[in-house]
């Protein structure tokens, strides 16, 4: 099966990239090494790095990774020990060193080995010539990034001027109020997809389009970006709305970076959803909100609690047609679609940076 599709730049005349790139798991084996392994990935958030040996585990196209802070610096690793593989670090916390539980090997926080037990009488064995495999990490606003290339250009030339243009909500001040996550019967591509149109509004999300003003709604795609304008509609007095207008706060604001993270502000909060391929049919679906005035509790506080009961129905809904999707990306009847050239040029968007990253 050819690994190979074609894509054409113009909406009006494109079709939709094959259902095998969905549904093959060899496509995934080649998007984690070509699209994964060569792009920045929300890995974590500065708070968690705050403290002096404060580090965070995770993991890239099945790579696993520690972020850790050594003095003023933040330094990323691929969390794989130098002498048989075993883990350096798990879960989050602080330590002064890194130290493998298989054989006690340990690590400084600047990835050099400083410790190996009862290697005495190996030949040739020199610890100074061992060092943890780096990777990139760079932040942005209250969230870290991490690449396993070091290759990779910086995160700024990805971000390009979305800082820029998300400043007027003042990221730096936002502070992590509360997270949740999904796992999702489908190919992770589908879930993105899903987000990058509004087009589905009117007939998944009838309590959405209430809120927003759909004729006014518009893509604006970037070089590795996309941000979608969503003006809010009016209240006009309506006491049922989740979303009310105020002075500076008229639209919804969604964020997209190649090509998995998603940033989305509205209503004095701001939202991160990260999408984790979990196999050719599964993903998992992160969610974290932040606020310049985090509440004490988001659980009883009322405000906080409608804001939440209403983003779990949408995502309740995104979640059942993203699955209907990819059972139906299966069948024999289906391959190719044909894009809205005034709706989903934000798919078509992402579907030519996935063309260009693998091809």
């Amino acid at each position: 099966m050819s690994f190979v599709f074609p894509f054409d730049p113009d909406i009006t005349r494109a079709s939709t990239i094959p259902s095998r790139c969905y549904v093959d798991p060899l496509f995934l084996a080649l998007e984690e090494e070509k699209v994964f392994g060569r792009t920045w990935q929300l890995v974590g958030r500065r708070e968690q790095l705050a403290e002096p040996g404060a580090f965070l585990t995770a993991t890239i196209a099945r790579e696993p990774i520690v972020i850790v802070r050594d003095g003023e610096q933040l330094r990323g690793f691929h969390n794989v020990c130098l002498h048989r593989a075993g883990p350096i670090a798990q879960g989050c916390g602080v330590r002064k060193t890194l130290q493998c539980r298989y054989h006690g090997w340990t690590y400084g926080l600047d990835g050099q080995l400083k410790r190996a037990p009862e290697m005495e009488g190996t030949d040739g064995f020199r610890p100074e010539e061992f060092r943890l495999m780096p990777v990139q990490v760079a932040t942005w606003g209250p969230l870290v990034f991490a690449a396993l290339d070091s290759k990779t250009p910086p995160l700024a030339h990805f971000l390009d001027d979305l800082p820029a243009r998300a400043a007027r909500f003042q990221p730096d001040a936002m502070r992590f109020v509360t997270s949740k996550r999904w796992t999702i019967a489908c190919n992770w591509k589908v879930y993105v997809d899903n987000y990058l149109e509004g087009y589905h509004l009117p007939a998944v999300h009838p309590g959405l389009y209430k809120e927003l003003d759909y004729d006014q709604y518009r893509v604006e795609p970037h070089r590795y970006w996309s941000l979608q304008h969503a003006p809010l509609r009016a209240a006009h007095g309506a006491t049922d709305r989740k979303y009310v207008p105020k002075p500076g706060e008229e639209d919804a604001q969604y964020y997209w970076l190649f090509p998995n993270a998603m940033l989305n502000v509205y209503q004095g909060q701001m939202q991160t959803n990260v999408v984790l391929p979990r196999g050719p049919d599964s993903c998992e679906v992160v969610f974290e909100w932040f606020a310049a005035q985090p509440p004490e509790n988001a659980a009883t506080d009322p405000t906080w609690t409608r804001l939440l009961q209403f983003s779990d129905e949408i995502q309740d809904e995104d979640i059942e047609i993203c699955e209907a999707v990819y059972t139906n990306l299966r069948s024999r009847s289906y391959d190719r679609g044909r894009y809205s050239a005034a709706r989903e040029n934000g798919v078509h968007h992402f579907h030519g940076l996935l063309h260009e990253f693998l091809t």
